[in-house]
């Protein structure tokens, strides 16, 4: 396949979720879901930039009505596909996933219920054999890669919550270690195809967030790019509310975005680890990359 500008396109099919979870900031945009038309003409517009897109920024990419029709695009066009999902609706939406041939990989956030408001619509025990009742099924079936991912690790002496979700997972794939491996690995295989991504808990960047440093770098408009469900374009998946707005991918192409001074000076700023915007001052996440 040939190497595209960049490794992957997020696209935030809904920003709508059907939790409301403690680690995500309150959005300001308007709650809406992408039509099958405004996703054909962002698909048309990205395909010669990528091989693979993200159903991810905000809000839940399972609960789209449409998400069958979209998969669809994507497999008529020869895009891959990442869902990252709260796994709430898997099930719901197996047989979905499984006839697609676009899907990739699926990041399962487990994380979401235990930081979930809604704790009455959803038991975490009850939660935990879904999800690993319908991935272990999806494995099965299908070569799309499952990521089940623990991103609040601040430490899992101090949370109970992640310790049984660890327990349960060491049952589940027969692996007697995990809960001591967990403690000194960020990246567990579980068996094939399947694996354990933990990261500590981070902060959606904001405006009125403190600020953090100037000096650094990104893979924003480097290896990445993000379009919101409104058509906004912004630099990176972390920019909830499109605060670093690029131009509209239904109004504009990506050419066009690309080659606009803003988008220009953000690269550059990059590559010379300058921070231009005062959101990317204030994002504790992007310092993963000056590592």
């Amino acid at each position: 396949m040939k190497e595209k500008r960049f490794q992957k396109v997020y696209i935030e099919i809904t920003n709508v979720c059907n939790l409301k979870c403690s680690f995500c900031l309150e959005g300001k945009r308007e709650k809406r879901f992408i039509t099958t038309n405004e996703f054909k003409e962002i698909i048309l517009k990205i395909k010669d930039y990528t091989n693979l897109i993200a159903l991810h920024v905000k809000g839940e990419p399972l609960l789209h009505p449409e998400l069958k029709e979209i998969l669809s695009i994507c497999e008529e066009e020869n895009i891959m596909v990442n869902i990252t999902t709260n796994a709430t609706l898997l099930e719901k939406r197996l047989e979905t996933i499984l006839d697609s041939k676009a899907v990739r990989q699926l990041n399962l956030s487990l994380h979401s219920v235990n930081k979930n408001e809604n704790t009455k619509l959803y038991n975490v025990d009850s939660y935990l054999d879904e999800v690993f009742k319908v991935s272990k099924l999806i494995l099965k079936q299908s070569n799309i890669i499952i990521s089940y991912r623990l991103w609040n690790l601040e430490s899992l002496d101090k949370n109970d919550e992640n310790i049984k979700i660890l327990d349960k997972m060491e049952k589940e794939f027969g692996i007697d270690d995990l809960s001591i491996r967990a403690k000194n690995e960020s990246f567990v295989k579980l068996a094939k195809n399947a694996f354990l991504n933990q990261d500590f808990e981070f902060t959606w960047p904001s405006l009125e967030g403190n600020f953090i440093s100037d000096v650094g770098t990104c893979q924003g408009l480097r290896s990445q790019i993000a379009i919101l469900s409104n058509g906004d374009v912004v630099p990176c998946c972390l920019d909830q509310d499109g605060e670093i707005n690029l131009g509209n991918i239904f109004n504009e192409t990506m050419e066009e975005i690309l080659e606009k001074k803003i988008t220009k000076e953000i690269v550059i700023g990059f590559e010379n680890r300058k921070i231009l915007h005062n959101l990317c001052k204030r994002c504790g996440f992007r310092t993963k990359f000056d590592k």
